[in-house]
């Protein structure tokens, strides 16, 4: 079997919940040895604790949480006592071995542990510290709680551009912006070990929540910067661009038209919807006029599109090189065969006559393929396998579970 593009990089993640988890489990698909260092005392990483999201519990079967292995495939868990000197001692062997290490835990936590940057790179000068936070390690916001709820939905502008003009504003989705910055964590990274190879440089990396959806939102974002305005909230009974919206179809489901230039497109588009006349209607017969007539339009479309279903929709995009996207469900997504047919999912056996269902990685890579092997460890799985590496003893470690350091 192919070794993964990070064979032989080791990696010590001191995180919780999502944010360094999740780019570490995408590392460790990659082949990394990911050393997850928990805080027995706490019951470890709280994502291990089984909760409803909007009332839907996770499997009762699948132990300690279903959501736990999603962020913590593929890793090797150390119940640690970092607030002791004998618990310090031991992570600063880890870091004198490591490759990586990466923290999304407030910056006085880090300090209260002694695992700050200046401290670790003392010890390990080839070592890549990378640290995650909600908004920044400087700044009166530096030590403010971070959830992705907070710091990348709400003050970043998403929240309020994504909801409709005069409507309630829409709640983000459970790991949202944790999850969609975890790959640029992870590119962040390897970036730095790169650079680390090609120069002998190692350094900090530093990300943030709040400024991963600032650069997703650079369109509003660039807008308030230049000319000192909001883009309008999209409502799409008055977009300006009747081809570039979301409307019903028979059968209750909807699509989204998604054709910026529209003179491209307006030819093919006004026979697919067995329109033809419009192609040199003199209201239509510009991009510029059919922005000035967009709420007719979208009246006219709303009418048309209700006639047919969704997927015969599809199938006319199709025949007209037009560009359709289906709104799916969760429900649909998971079973969508062009999902199943890219190796977007994968199975494991979880225990006999349990399968469990993986999200794999979203990066592919053809020579070296990243690989879910194993899913998430028991808390402190992994403790007596990693401290035998670093040459502790069994009577050492006797002494380390009987003092409160390891679990």
């Amino acid at each position: 079997m192919a070794k993964g593009a990070f064979d032989g990089v080791k990696i010590i993640e001191f995180g919780h919940f999502l944010l360094v988890p999740t780019a570490t489990a995408i590392l460790a698909d990659w082949g990394a040895d990911v050393i997850k260092i928990e805080n027995f005392r706490a019951g470890g990483d709280p994502t291990r604790f089984p909760q409803a999201i909007e009332g839907q519990p996770p499997p009762a079967d699948i132990k300690p949480s279903m959501w736990f292995h999603y962020f913590n495939r593929n890793k090797r868990s150390v119940a640690l006592n970092v607030m002791t000197e004998r618990g310090r001692e031991i992570l600063y062997k880890l870091a004198e071995k490591a490759d990586v290490f990466a923290t999304n835990f407030d910056p006085r936590a880090i300090e209260r542990a002694k695992a700050d940057y200046d401290t670790l790179s003392k010890i390990n000068p080839r070592i890549v510290y990378c640290q995650c936070s909600g908004y920044g390690t400087v700044g009166p916001d530096r030590h403010k709680p971070g959830f992705d709820y907070a710091a990348w939905w709400a003050r970043s502008g998403m929240m309020d551009r994504i909801s409709g003009p005069g409507e309630a504003l829409r709640p983000q989705r459970p790991g949202l912006g944790d999850n969609l910055a975890s790959p640029g964590i992870a590119g962040a990274i390897a970036a730095a070990l790169y650079c680390r190879e090609k120069t002998g440089v190692a350094q900090k990396v530093d990300i943030n929540l709040y400024h991963m959806a600032v650069w997703g939102l650079q369109f509003d974002i660039g807008t308030a910067l230049h000319q000192g305005v909001n883009l309008r909230q999209t409502d799409r009974k008055a977009v300006t661009n009747a081809l570039w919206n979301c409307y019903q179809a028979k059968d209750g489901k909807w699509i989204m038209l998604v054709m910026p230039q529209t003179d491209r497109y307006w030819p093919s588009f006004c026979k697919a919807v067995g329109k033809a006349e419009w192609e040199k209607d003199p209201r239509f017969d510009s991009h510029m006029k059919r922005m000035e007539q967009n709420t007719t339009l979208i009246a006219a479309l709303d009418e048309i599109i209700a006639s047919k279903t969704a997927a015969e929709w599809e199938a006319i995009a199709q025949e007209f090189d037009l560009v359709l996207g289906r709104i799916q469900t969760p429900v649909e997504v998971a079973n969508d065969p062009q999902a199943w047919e890219n190796d977007f999912f994968t199975e494991l056996e979880y225990a006999p006559g349990v399968r469990f269902k993986a999200i794999n990685s979203p990066i592919k890579f053809s020579q070296t393929p990243a690989i879910i092997k194993s899913l998430a460890p028991e808390l402190g799985q992994h403790t007596e396998e990693v401290l035998l590496e670093l040459g502790y003893t069994w009577d050492d470690m006797a002494g380390l579970k009987e003092e409160g350091t390891i679990l």
